[in-house]
Order: C-alpha cells, then structure tokens, then sequence
C-alpha cells in the first residue's frame, strides 16, 4: 500500500511539472493547458524545419507559482531577438466536447472518444502580443510564444536560439533550433490553395468601437486583412450593403466597394465572393421551395424577383468587367441549396448565365443531383465529398471545381476546428486537398462571435428555433480573436497556416515527381476519417518534404 501511494504521488508531481524542471519546449501543435500538462513529452530543447519565407515558433511552457514575476529573453546568433517577436498564450474554456456527429455531445447524447480531453477544459489558444508589463504566472502554468520572422532568415541553414527565462526562483535556459531549408515558400499570391474565411464586418465594429467607411474603419480593416493575408486566406467576402436598394431601385456603391477589395487585392487575395443574391425569406423556411431576393424581399416567381435579378446582375457586370474582376469575382446565389428549393436555384442561376455567362457560380451546398449544371464551383461539407466522391469527380471531369467546408458538422473523427480537437487535424485541410487534389476549403467563422470568445467557447444555435440542446461546438464561431488594437491569431489559425503552406509545398513536389508526392502524402493522410495524429510522425514527414524540394 505504501509503495502505491508513492507511486501515485510521483505521477502527480510527473504530470504537474514539480519533478521534471520549470521550463520545457513544446511543438506548436501540441495542445498546452493552464493547469496540468504531461511535461514528461517535452524537453529543454526543440527543433522545427522551415522553408525560406517562413515563420518557425515555439512554445514556451513555464511552471512558477501563481503571482511570480519573471523575464524572458532569446539570443539567436549572439544577437537579441526584439521583444516584438514574443506573445503570450491565452487560455479559452471548452464547456462542452464536440459531438461524435455534430454540434456537442449533449445533440444526440453520445460521447465523443476523438477529443483531446473530456469537457469542461481551458486550453491555451489565443496568440497576445507580450506588453511591457511585467510577465506574471497566473495559474499553474504559463505559455509564451517565440516566433522569428521570414524578414530575418536570408538564407537556408541551422539557426541556434537560446531562451533565458528568469525570476526569483528559477534561472534556466533551453534552446530552440529552426532549420531552414533552401526551398522558398510561395507568395499569397501565387498560391493554388484556395482559403476563405467569412468576415463579419459588425464585430469586428463592435469590438473596436468603430463607425463603418471611416478612416479608423479602413485601417482596422487593413489589420484584419493582414492577419488574414499571413493565415494564406486568399478570399473575401464583400459587404451585401454596397447594393442598395431604395425608392425602387438598386443601386451599386463602386467607390466604396473598390476601395474595400483593394486592401485585400494589394495583400495579394485572389478571390472575391460577392454576397448571396437570394435566401429563404425572414422566417428563413427551409421547406419553402421559392426562394426571395435578398435585397428586395421579393419572391422570385410570385413578385417578379426576376426582374430584380436582372438588374443587380447588370450592375455586377458592369464593375466586374470595369475593375478587372473578370479572374477573381465569385458569385454566391443562395446559401446551401437543398433538393427543396434547387429548381428555383437553377432557374435564378439560368438567369445569371444568360446575362454574364462568364461568372463564376460558387455555392456551400446540400444538395448534389437537383443541382447538376448550375455550379461551378462547389463546396460540399467533407463528409459529403467523401461520401459521394464519384458524383463530385464527375463534375471536375466537366470542367468544374470542388473544394470543402465545415462548420457545426461534422464532429468524432472527421477533420474540423474546434478547439477540442488535435491541432494536426487542421493542418491536414491543406493535405486532405492534397490528397483528393481538390481546390481549397471553406468555414463560415472568422470573427463571427455570438459572445465573448474569451470567456464562452460553446454557444447555443442562433437559428430560429434552434432545440435547447443545439449548441455550436467549441470555437466554431471563430479562429481568430479581439486584440485591443488589432485582431490576434490562434493556435488554430496558425495551424491551418501550416497546412495551407505545405499544400502548395506539396504542388512544388508534384511537379517534379508525382510519384515522390502520392507517397509523402499517403504517409500522413489517407481520408478525412484516417490519418496520422503522431506530431513527431508529420514533423518527420514535412522535413522529407523540405528536403525533397
């Protein structure tokens, strides 16, 4: 008995960091907790491979009592990295787990073995610049962050960075080793993965106290925009208010709307999605087989919104064609058609292609049969592509494209972002593309917050009549987060960053051996229910990758 209890109690002191030191570096994709941490898996010493044009981090896990004070310093090459390139990791809660289907657990009352760790949790997630206040450990443990910046890496080779971590009871030091390989990371701009997040315009308002077209607005704006640019997000969505309609008519605001897509087309975005010309109506009926025409509220058969189509689609034409737009312009009908409303989706469509046959239809869809003919674009959820491959291999036989989404769906083991998941699950979004050689991914939540995403991760469904139990699971309404002064990154984010950049690693390899590529990616990814969530297993794949290139 007595020898059990001292082994219990060794375990604990193991698991709590009381045994194995006070400072440990830690793979960005490992998840990292505020109150206990295996840090048996972590050690005094780190090293990532990068190519050129980079960025390579760390995470720093630090164990002091709560309320010390202490410093933190980085030596690369004997010369002090700037106080800049550091953050502190903030902590979010997950209320509930994700469900082994979709939205929570608590929708279908099932448990979920395929999550990091049973809710409720706090996890580090959010990315804070450091401030020039004193660091102060405020629970069990700390997380910081190092990152260097592509700018100070001119050429490929095995950098030394030495951390100094310092305060009244602890002196230590560990040592971070990026090596750069001499492959250079394609621009934003010459990208082939295509990547959107849906922007919400009122947040980001609401958070930064901020009036709409205003100089202030702009240059928020400009922020938002190059923390997107940095994530490899190369699509936006632009703002349904620059159509108008009043007295009768509709009108399109093109000073306004050109001065919006140039803050991300001077960042080197590719794409931009117009806004959905149709929905459901007000009560948003899903078994209502007509749709109405957003902007006017009008039925499409039953009050002529055809002719409101008519107009609104010259008007596209016209701006299109005038900026430009002709290669980058995707045009959204009505969100997720079903098989109720798709022949009214088809006739609208029809319309479209009769006024500017050019334009690109780009649609998330539920539906596929009653569709066929009026996208040419599409975005099935990934359990749908995967599910139905064949019908979607047959419309890239005819010229179309396909890329994939998620939201509140799916949940267990398929690929997805909440945060209760292994990070490497959104890295391989990039390898998953890959892998079926479609063109890109889709989520609906950039900063679409439905509270404070500090203090509530999980939140009930804004539909209409959404069950008492249909919560939206943790982090789905969001990747990224509030800064006082600007946005800041998540862990997240900065993992789907990674496999955004190994996509179009992945085509560099592909050119030139595509034996070489089928193999590398089938070393990690099979499908969007099987692959390798060994961290070490991808670190070892990725620097094959390097080196191949």
């Amino acid at each position: 008995m007595k020898m059990k209890l001292i082994f219990k109690l060794s375990c604990i002191l193991f698991l709590t960091g009381l045994v194995n030191g006070q400072v440990w570096l830690v793979d960005p994709l490992e998840p990292i907790y505020p109150d206990v941490n295996d840090v048996g898996k972590y050690g005094k010493k780190w090293a990532g491979d990068y190519p050129l044009g980079a960025v390579a981090d760390v995470h720093v896990l630090v164990k002091l009592k709560p309320g010390e004070t202490f410093t933190v310093s980085a030596m690369m090459e004997g010369s002090l990295l700037s106080h800049e390139f550091w953050s502190k990791l903030i902590d979010v809660p997950v209320e509930q787990n994700t469900g082994v289907d979709s939205r929570t657990e608590q929708f279908i009352g099932k448990m979920n073995p395929d999550v990091v760790r049973r809710a409720p949790f706090r996890i580090f997630e959010v990315i804070e610049p450091l401030s020039d206040e004193p660091l102060v450990s405020e629970s069990n443990f700390t997380a910081l962050r190092l990152y260097i910046p592509p700018s100070m890496i001119e050429q490929a080779g095995t950098k030394r960075v030495t951390i100094h971590i310092r305060s009244n009871n602890l002196n230590e030091k560990v040592t971070f080793v990026p090596r750069y390989h001499t492959i250079e990371l394609p621009d934003l701009s010459k990208s082939t993965f295509f990547y959107t997040n849906w922007f919400n315009l009122q947040r980001m308002e609401e958070e930064h106290n901020l009036q709409r077209w205003s100089e202030e607005w702009f240059d928020m704006l400009g922020k938002y925009a190059r923390l997107m640019a940095y994530g490899r997000q190369n699509s936006i969505t632009i703002p349904n208010e620059l159509i108008i309609y009043e007295n009768d008519e509709i009108v399109l605001d093109e000073k306004k709307m050109i001065r919006f897509i140039n803050v991300f087309r001077n960042l080197g975005f590719a794409y931009f999605e117009a806004p959905h010309l149709m929905n459901r109506g007000e009560n948003d009926d899903w078994g209502d087989p007509e749709l109405k025409v957003a902007l006017t509220k009008k039925a499409y058969y039953q009050e002529n919104g055809k002719a409101d189509i008519e107009q609104l689609m010259l008007l596209i034409k016209n701006f299109v064609l005038a900026n430009d737009l002709k290669d980058s312009w995707l045009q959204h009908v009505a969100d997720e058609p079903t098989s109720v409303n798709a022949q009214c989706y088809k006739d609208v469509v029809k319309q479209i292609k009769s006024i500017y046959p050019e334009i690109k239809i780009m649609e998330a869809t539920n539906d596929r049969d009653g569709l066929t003919g009026a996208i040419d674009i599409w975005c099935p959820l990934i359990n749908d592509f995967q599910e139905n491959e064949s019908f979607f291999r047959k419309r890239e036989e005819l010229g179309e494209k396909v890329l994939v989404y998620t939201c509140l769906i799916p949940g267990g083991k398929w690929l997805n972002r909440t945060l209760d998941m292994e990070k490497l699950r959104q890295v391989y979004f990039g390898w998953g593309a890959a892998f079926y050689k479609t063109s890109g991914y889709l989520h609906w939540g950039l900063n679409q917050y439905q509270a404070n995403p500090f203090e509530q991760s999980v939140v009930h469904h804004p539909a209409p009549g959404a069950a008492a139990n249909n919560f939206l699971p943790a982090g789905d309404t969001h990747i990224i987060y509030p800064g006082k002064d600007s946005p800041l990154s998540s862990i997240r984010f900065e993992s789907h960053r990674m496999g955004c950049e190994d996509f179009d690693l992945l085509q560099l390899l592909k050119k030139e051996d595509e034996k070489k590529y089928d193999k590398l990616v089938n070393t990690l990814f099979r499908s969007y229910t099987d692959y390798n969530l060994s961290v070490k297993d991808y670190r070892r794949t990725k620097r094959k990758l390097l080196k191949n290139l």
